[in-house]
């Protein structure tokens, strides 16, 4: 009898376990490896890159970035090889065409002007492809680029300190006409005398020195300087950060009007957004070096699809004091671009993060035609 009990204590006991184990893999958390996911994503990156440098360049474009990348060594060995580095800007893409303005915002140290300078060769590229004018301009050398040198011009952020103290402004002006060969040299004064007139500056600042202008009127010699060799793209490095609201409003008309009248083309950084939204037609968000979201101004500031965009846009002061607005406030601080954290770089302070943004880096992808973000919670709602 003893052991016939203990059979069917047995027999008792063994389903009440197996059901319990079953129910403890049902609710539990995917499990994900991090080293195979990381793998997973670099190899789908790399062949994202070998094919879309078969592609052929778009007619309509001026400036095509593909898979831009840009790293800083932080550590090297003995031999020279990097053991660790600071990614600045990566798998950065997109297309500008002519005449068009393209607005990126983002937080301080994001890499926006990191990323203009490298469009521009001022920082050698480590990755990807910059496409200027139906160009392969990725590799040139610097005596490569001195030929087109003149069709890609900056506008720094700080006037004060872009200025040489020792030169006049006819000095300035003059400079780059004479390198590049713009005009002969007996119509050189004439034609900056005419230039800085378009940029709403006076005949007589000609003799002058830079610390003898105010703010504003510093901006508007460098953005004389810039356009003085009649480029096509102009990047504008925040341009009115350092100015006073109402100058800010001046320099902006300026700008477009000179778009319009000499058909410019801007890439246009910043990080206030209600600047950006008057001068830009498409915008670009990015964040800790990668884009976040990319589109049309309407579409972006209409229907923001990423937390990152919609958390930026809700800290914008709203003028009508009725209006209550609903600020997302993101806690944390931002993580270092030399140790950026696994899975999506924002999950850190994203309030709707799950596990998988913790593990996955989330696929930049179109969502609405011309509408790209990178977000799990956008691929969960499809």
């Amino acid at each position: 009898m003893a052991d016939e009990k203990l059979e069917i204590s047995n027999e008792e006991v063994a389903p009440s376990e197996e059901i319990s184990s079953v129910e403890a893999v049902d609710t539990a958390e995917p499990q994900y490896d991090d080293e195979l996911e990381a793998k997973k994503y670099q190899e789908k990156k790399q062949a994202a890159i070998e094919a879309d440098k078969n592609k052929p360049f778009d007619p309509d474009a001026l400036l095509e970035v593909r898979h831009l990348r840009k790293a800083f060594p932080l550590k090297k060995s003995l031999t020279g090889k990097v053991l660790s580095e600071l990614v600045a800007v990566d798998d950065i893409s997109f297309t500008l065409k002519k005449g068009e303005t393209l607005g990126i915002v983002g937080e301080s140290g994001c890499g926006k002007t990191t990323m203009g300078r490298t469009i521009l060769k001022l920082h050698p590229s480590n990755g990807g492809q910059i496409i200027f004018d139906g160009k392969d301009i990725t590799n040139y050398k610097p005596s490569q680029m001195r030929q087109i040198r003149r069709d890609m011009q900056i506008i720094f952020q700080d006037p004060y300190s872009s200025l040489p103290p020792r030169s006049t402004v006819g000095g300035i002006l003059s400079e780059p006409v004479q390198v590049h060969k713009i005009v002969p040299k007996s119509q050189e004064k004439e034609y900056v005398l005419e230039l800085m007139d378009k940029c709403g500056l006076r005949d007589y600042y000609y003799e002058r020195y830079p610390h003898e202008f105010s703010g504003g009127q510093r901006q508007r010699i460098c953005i004389a300087r810039a356009l003085s060799v009649n480029p096509k793209l102009v990047v504008c490095d925040e341009p009115v950060s350092a100015l006073d609201v109402s100058i800010q409003a001046q320099i902006i008309n300026l700008l477009k009007d000179l778009q319009q009248k000499m058909g410019l083309t801007y890439l246009f950084i910043s990080h206030d957004l209600s600047v950006v939204k008057y001068i830009s037609d498409k915008i670009g968000v990015m964040y800790l070096g990668a884009m976040m979201e990319f589109g049309k101004k309407e579409d972006i500031f209409g229907n923001p699809l990423h937390p990152y965009t919609k958390a930026l846009f809700s800290a914008i002061p709203n003028p009508n004091p009725d209006v209550k607005m609903k600020r997302i406030v993101l806690t944390g601080d931002i993580p270092s671009p030399a140790n950026p954290p696994k899975g999506c770089r924002f999950h850190t302070r994203c309030p709707y993060a799950k596990e998988i943004c913790k593990h996955v880096v989330p696929e930049y992808k179109e969502h609405e035609p011309g509408h790209f973000a990178a977000c799990h919670l956008l691929d969960n709602e499809a």
